[in-house]
C-alpha cells in the first residue's frame, strides 16, 4: 500500500475542460487517500510537503508552473497543442496517477539560466529561465558582443541573440537554427538570430561558464525570458547569463522516447514511410523524456 501523497492541482484558467478535469482528479486522489492541493492554497501557503503538481494545461503553463513552484516534480496533462512537457495525454490521466502513486516513473532534472543585467555601477536581477533567455531587437538591427567566461567571441550583427538550455533546443533554439540537445547534454546553445554575416554558426558551451552579451549600438532591445519581456535592454547594457540555482523537474515514463516526440510532434522525418531496419532498443537505465516545447 502506497503512503498518502499530496498534489498540486493548476489548470488552465482559459480552458474551462482543464478545470472540470482537475476536478476530477482531485476527487480521485481523495478517494486513493491523497489529499489535493488546489492552485489558491498552493500559492498562499507555498509547495513544503508537495509531492508533485499536476499541471492541466499546455507547455506554456508548464514553464510558468516551474517558475512559481521551482525544484518541484511537475506531472503535466496535455491540453496544449505540442506537449513536449505536457507529456500525459488527457484520456491517460488515471494510469499516469496509478504509476505516480507507484513509485513507477523517473524524474528528469534539468538546468535552468539566470540573468543579471549591469548597467552602469548597478546589476539589476531578472530571474531564472527553463527555455531560454533572449535578447531581441524590433525593427532595427542589433549589434550584440558574446564573451565567454570574459573572452570575446565575436560581435553578432542581426536581430538578436538567444541562449537556450538543452531542454529549450526544441524551441526558439530550433527556429532559429540552433542544435538540438538531446537529454543529458550538460551544456547551452547560443544562437544568433538572423545575424546578417557569414559568421553565425550556433555554439554550445559547458553549463559552468559565465555568458556574457553585450548590447553596441544605439538601437533598443528587449530582454526575454522564457517568451517574458523582463526589461529593456539599452546601449552598453551588459546581460549576465549563467546556470541558475534553480532547476526544472518533470515526470516522466519508461515508455517516453525523446527521438519519437521529434519526429511525431514536428513531423520530423525525412520519408514519413520509412521502416527502420532495426527493431528500437530499450534505453539503458530510466527512460528519458523530451526535452523541450
Amino acid at each position: 500500500m502506497t503512503h498518502s501523497k499530496r498534489y498540486g492541482i493548476v489548470a488552465a484558467l482559459s480552458k474551462p475542460e482543464a478545470e472540470r478535469l482537475g476536478l476530477e482528479i482531485a476527487d480521485w486522489l481523495r478517494q486513493h487517500g491523497h489529499e489535493p492541493i488546489f492552485e489558491a492554497d498552493l500559492s498562499a501557503h507555498g509547495t513544503a510537503g508537495i509531492d508533485a503538481v499536476v499541471v492541466l494545461g499546455g507547455d506554456g503553463l508548464m514553464m510558468r508552473s516551474a517558475n512559481v513552484y521551482p525544484d518541484v516534480p511537475l506531472l503535466g496533462i496535455n491540453f496544449g497543442k505540442v506537449g513536449f512537457l505536457a507529456l500525459v495525454e488527457q484520456q491517460d490521466w488515471v494510469p499516469a496517477l496509478e504509476k505516480v502513486n507507484g513509485g513507477d516513473f523517473s524524474i528528469e532534472t534539468s538546468s535552468t539560466l539566470e540573468a543579471n543585467l549591469l548597467r552602469g555601477e548597478r546589476t539589476l536581477e531578472q530571474g531564472w529561465a527553463i527555455n531560454d533567455v533572449v535578447i531581441r531587437g524590433g525593427n532595427r538591427m542589433l549589434d550584440v558582443e558574446v564573451y565567454i567566461d570574459g573572452h570575446f567571441v565575436n560581435t553578432y550583427p542581426g536581430d538578436g541573440m538567444i541562449v537556450s538550455t538543452a531542454r529549450g533546443s526544441t524551441a526558439y533554439c530550433m527556429a532559429a537554427g540552433g542544435p538540438i540537445l538531446t537529454a543529458g547534454v550538460r551544456g547551452y546553445a547560443i544562437v544568433p538570430i538572423s545575424c546578417h554575416s557569414p559568421i553565425r554558426t550556433p555554439t554550445v558551451v559547458s553549463e559552468g561558464v559565465l555568458i556574457e552579451l553585450v548590447l553596441t549600438n544605439d538601437h533598443e532591445g528587449s530582454l526575454i525570458l522564457d517568451g517574458r519581456t523582463a526589461t529593456e535592454v539599452l546601449k552598453g547594457d551588459v546581460i549576465q547569463i549563467r546556470r541558475g540555482v534553480h532547476t526544472f523537474q518533470l515526470v516522466t515514463f519508461g515508455t517516453t522516447n525523446f527521438y519519437d516526440a521529434i519526429r511525431e510532434k514536428f513531423n520530423f522525418q525525412i520519408r514519413p514511410d520509412v521502416i527502420p531496419t532495426r527493431r528500437p532498443q530499450a534505453a539503458p537505465g530510466n527512460g528519458h523524456g523530451p526535452t523541450a516545447p
